[in-house]
């Protein structure tokens, strides 16, 4: 039994300590140096697959050539035009108010805001029997009138007549009074007698300033008849003016703007009814800059003609004006000098009041000017020109714009191609063609060339053998001159392109 126990101590004893595994140093020495062979062996093959890479193809620097468009230069006489904005007004504007009061009794059909009404069109009627009686009574006074002037002056006819009696008779008694005085004192007659004629004269002379008196009054009358007269006859006027004022016309052709009438409705005397503007006066209104008003000042500048467009779709109205007046004073807050021109009035009617347009006012004439657009003028001095494939500067000066073009002063013959394209780059002896010509500079491929005589003569390029050698008896023959003549067709493809 101690036997059995001892060795089952010995197994457990054993079992519980484990025997240690023990690594021989030339082991790790040996894997150490597989690892740095792996390690040398990549990097041999790595250059060695740099080394046999086929060469990239050279290039040959070339210079830059930009496209670009040129227009000839041609010298002329130029007056460009000078653009303006401003705003349509009615020159003529009418309120017509009512002259009469009364009963609207009849509306001229269509009577609308923003119809139109022709020159003496019905606009209106006001009941008129009111007016219609007035004319009557005033036209019999006037008749009465004129029975009493007549009444007057045949009264004064007869006082005068009168009075040519009367002057005739005391005439005759002062010769008989002469005569009485000369036989008196002869003696022939009596003291009494003498009495009696110088008594006759006196009555007479008192006749005399009678008759003058009742011509003075006979006069008075008259006049006051005629005064009477002319009274009548202003009654009759304004009676048979009442009477037209209940008829209402159309002063001019116009538009309406406003209609504050109706059928049936009681008007008042002075009440605004209906208003007008004259459609053939049209007035466009825009401001001009001082320097532009002094210049044409000088040229010219009331009766001068200009365009007025209103941009409407599909087709603008377009309209000739002439420079009319100038405004009577300068406003601060906009500065410059206000300008009005009269639209014809064969366009005048196709317009409206409050539109906004634009305007061209034909500017100063310039004569032997180069007309340029922008995009050829470089800082506002010079330009470029196609000096045999070559950009060459050209010192310009600057005159006037013309709508996009500008008008400069140029030293240079005339056909001479100016460059009009912008270009960032641009400067003195730059490449350039003409947009549509073919480019003048080709482009070099010399490696190209020397591999398609190494291929005529049989000898085939030094990356090819080496790629040959590398690739081994494995990989063939004949693959490495097949991948050498894809090469060169790549390089072809490459240049052309």
């Amino acid at each position: 039994m101690l036997h059995k126990t001892g060795e089952i101590s010995e197994d457990v004893k054993t079992v519980e300590k484990p025997k240690r595994r023990r690594f021989s140093i030339f082991g790790i020495l040996f894997r150490f140096l597989f690892a740095i062979a792996i390690i040398v062996g990549a990097v041999f093959y790595a250059r060695a697959m740099i080394s046999d890479r086929p060469e990239p193809p050279e290039r040959q620097p070339r210079e830059r050539t930009f496209t670009v468009q040129s227009i000839p230069a041609e010298f002329g006489d130029f007056q460009p035009n000078l653009t303006y904005f401003g705003e349509l007004q009615a020159a003529t504007k009418l309120d017509i108010r009512s002259q009469v009061a009364g009963k609207v009794v009849n509306l001229a059909e269509g009577l609308a805001v923003g119809n139109a009404v022709a020159k003496g069109t019905l606009l209106a009627s006001i009941d008129d029997f009111t007016y219609g009686g007035a004319l009557t009574e005033a036209k019999a006074s006037l008749a009465e009138a004129k029975f009493g002037l007549t009444e007057a002056k045949e009264r004064l006819s007869l006082e005068n007549a009168n009075l040519d009696f009367v002057r005739s008779q005391l005439d005759l008694s002062k010769r008989d009074l002469e005569r009485a005085k000369s036989l008196f004192e002869a003696g022939s007659i009596t003291e009494k007698s003498l009495d009696d004629r110088e008594l006759l004269v006196s009555q007479r002379e008192q006749a005399l300033l009678q008759r003058e008196s009742n011509i003075i009054i006979q006069q008075a009358q008259l006049d006051r008849q005629q005064a009477a007269l002319e009274r009548s006859e202003w009654q009759v006027e304004r009676a048979e003016r009442n009477l037209e004022d209940t008829k209402i016309f159309a002063p001019f052709d116009g538009i309406v703007t406003a209609n504050n009438i109706e059928l049936g409705r009681v008007i008042s005397n002075n009440e605004v009814l209906i208003s007008l503007y004259e459609t053939s006066a049209i007035d466009v209104r825009f401001t001009m800059s001082d320097q532009q008003y002094g210049q044409l000042l000088d040229d010219g500048l009331i009766g001068r003609n200009v365009v007025v467009k209103w941009e409407v779709e599909p087709q603008p109205i377009i309209a000739n004006a002439q420079i009319s007046r100038t405004g009577a004073q300068i406003d601060a807050s906009k500065g410059g000098v206000e300008i009005f021109a009269r639209v014809d009035a064969e366009k005048s009617a196709q317009l409206r009041p409050g539109t906004f347009v634009k305007i061209e006012v034909p500017g100063l004439k310039f004569e032997n000017m180069l007309r340029l657009p922008e995009t050829a003028i470089y800082d506002n001095q010079y330009i470029y020109i196609d000096d045999d494939g070559r950009m060459s500067r050209r010192d310009v000066e600057i005159i006037a714009r013309d709508g996009q073009y500008l008008l400069a002063r140029a030293q240079f013959d005339a056909a001479t191609p100016i460059i009009t394209s912008r270009i960032a780059q641009a400067g003195e002896g730059v490449a350039i063609v003409n947009e549509g010509e073919p480019t003048p500079f080709a482009r070099p491929n010399r490696q190209r060339d020397e591999n398609a005589e190494r291929r005529q003569s049989g000898d085939r390029p030094a990356r090819e053998r080496g790629q040959r050698q590398n690739n081994g008896s494995g990989n063939g023959e004949g693959q490495a001159p097949v991948e050498a003549d894809n090469v060169d067709q790549d390089l072809t493809t490459q240049e052309s392109n």
